[in-house]
């Protein structure tokens, strides 16, 4: 099983990637279907669910919000 981080943009998808990756974990950029999310269409990072606490730290850690967590 794995979540994903549901960002506005392809940007903001983009940079949280660098900065998992920058600490060894290993993310995925994808598109979230409009179905999948509250606001409709957006970008997300998609993780193991093993990684889901170090996720959350790193991105608060570098001032990066995701706009929720889905499992996927």
């Amino acid at each position: 099983m794995r979540y994903i981080a549901v960002f506005p943009t392809l940007t903001l998808a983009q940079k949280a990637a660098r900065v998992l990756k920058a600490e060894n974990i290993h993310v995925e950029v994808v598109k979230v279907d409009s179905t999948r999310t509250r606001r409709g269409c957006s970008w997300g990072v998609a993780f193991d669910d093993s990684k889901l606490l170090g996720v959350r730290m790193t991105l608060s850690n570098n001032s990066l919000s995701e706009r929720e967590i889905i499992k996927e």
